[in-house]
């Protein structure tokens, strides 16, 4: 069997600081989390739900905007969808081109490209004054 020493007053009022200290630390976590999960996460959920939305919806309109005229009833008319299908055949086997355009680059490259001269740099030494302690 261990015999325990007793603590002196400075040891247990110490221990007593430090087991307060860590219930608070825990507390204070506990209210930052509190805080991010109920203000700051939801905040963060909206915005980004708001631009999703945002985006959607641009994408949507351009959709709609790109197709192609409807009819009244808002459908396409079957038949003159394929009447200017077979129209397009037709003119695109008339106007074949002998050659295709060269693609151009997307960045311009100059005509005439000029090597760049080099200077090599060599270090000069300092040349510092001695200091002397006047007494």
């Amino acid at each position: 069997m261990q015999i325990k020493k007793q603590k002196s007053l400075i040891q247990e009022i110490r221990d007593e600081y430090q087991a307060e200290v860590k219930k608070l630390k825990r507390k204070k976590f506990l209210l930052k989390a509190k805080l991010l999960l109920t203000i700051v996460l939801p905040v963060f959920i909206i915005l980004l739900s708001v631009k999703v939305i945002k985006t959607f919806v641009r994408i949507k309109v351009r959709d709609i905007f790109s197709k192609k005229p409807r009819d009244a009833k808002g459908t396409e008319n079957a038949e003159n969808v394929q009447v200017s299908k077979s129209q397009k055949q037709e003119q695109t086997q008339e106007q074949t081109s002998p050659e295709p355009e060269p693609l151009k680059p997307a960045v311009p490259v100059p005509a005439v490209m000029t090597p760049v001269e080099k200077e090599i740099i060599t270090p000069v030494p300092v040349v510092t004054e001695s200091v002397t302690v006047s007494e």
